[in-house]
């Protein structure tokens, strides 16, 4: 989609595990090892007491294992992400073995140390060969549903990357050939703010050519604003542009490309549209612990249209890099009213 958090976030989400460090992930274990708990109770012949002695016992000694797997995993996560998916799968795989084994065999020690008979012993035949067998086939369960999500994801970045870049290509012939026309006709009059526009040219093309897949905030509103300012140039009065900026959030990290566009559709379809034009409102504000990056433009019946038949490829583009980014922590909304048209990227900060 690298430094800061945006990079860590990508990069954690692509790994093969999930992050058992995290408390819902934490919660969701817990919750599926319970139901799990309860089939292998209920696969048990028994009365209705023996059932709730066997789902008492099988529920605690699966939350011990599985929590005890998750810490393990918690520590080792940074690590085994870092090998290939089959090496990570395999090594996973052993690892929950070893914490299962070790855990089983200090149950059968507790068990003997308070001198419990076969009648009176949970554990039953053979126990230690049943827990093995059936860890290991739970173990390929999950290990295999990983690898399917971790596939997943790799064709989600490599799709995100194919489409960032055809976003970076996408600079509208018309923008393209109005903005050297409009340079060229400033040359004589206007050398000075001739030379500024072409720098300002040369900028977004550059950022477009770029291979990054972050910027931070500052390089971000750089970018947004020379495609501005010279579109300022083209539309004159008829362009009006607010900014409402927290200068403590310049350097967080935010997905390559993500505000640009969105001024670019603000202009296209809601001030083009205008015959008097309007106000463009941009705002990057801190609410909590997340980054508020708003883009307001006026809306009209004419403007609507635009927006129904425009191209929508880069919100989805955007939308779909957030996701892949920060998963569920991140937003993107559209509040569409009879005068405004709002797109709000919500964004989690340190």
């Amino acid at each position: 989609m690298e430094k800061g958090r945006f990079c860590g976030k990508s990069t954690s989400n692509l790994g093969l595990l999930p992050d058992f460090c995290d408390v819902r992930v934490i919660f969701m274990l817990v919750l599926i090892v319970e139901l799990l708990a309860m089939v292998l109770a209920m696969a048990i012949p028994s009365t209705t007491a023996e059932f709730w002695d066997h789902l008492a016992f099988i529920s605690m000694m699966a939350q011990w294992i599985a929590l005890l797997n998750a810490a393990v995993l918690c520590s080792s996560r940074r690590l085994l992400n870092r090998l290939s998916a089959p090496a990570a799968m395999i090594s996973t795989f052993l690892i929950m073995m070893l914490v299962t084994l070790i855990f089983a065999l200090a149950l059968i020690r507790l068990n003997l140390w308070m001198q419990l008979d076969r009648e009176t012993s949970p554990l039953g035949e053979h126990f230690l060969l049943r827990l093995l067998v059936i860890a290991a086939a739970i173990y390929a369960v999950v290990l295999r549903y990983f690898y399917i999500q971790h596939q997943w994801k790799l064709n989600l970045e490599a799709q995100s990357k194919a489409e960032i870049q055809a976003l970076k290509a996408r600079i509208r012939p018309h923008f393209l050939f109005n903005s050297m026309n409009t340079i060229a006709s400033l040359i004589t009059f206007k050398p000075d703010v001739a030379e500024k526009a072409i720098e300002d040219l040369s900028d977004l093309f550059r950022a477009s050519l770029k291979e990054q897949n972050s910027h931070t905030l500052k390089q971000e509103l750089a970018i947004t604003r020379s495609y501005l300012d010279i579109e300022k140039l083209r539309l004159g009065e008829r362009l009006q542009i607010q900014w409402a900026v927290d200068n403590s959030l310049i350097n967080e990290e935010i997905p390559a490309l993500s505000l640009q566009p969105l001024a670019e559709n603000a202009i296209y379809h809601g001030i083009e549209p205008l015959p008097g034009g309007g106000t463009i409102r941009i705002s990057a504000q801190r609410e909590g612990g997340r980054l508020i990056i708003e883009v307001t433009n006026p809306s009209s019946e004419t403007a609507e249209i635009g927006h129904s038949n425009g191209n929508q490829m880069a919100q989805a583009n955007i939308r779909q890099r957030l996701r892949l980014a920060y998963g569920n922590d991140a937003r993107f909304l559209i509040n569409a009213t009879k005068w405004n048209y709002t797109v709000t990227l919500e964004i989690p900060v340190t």
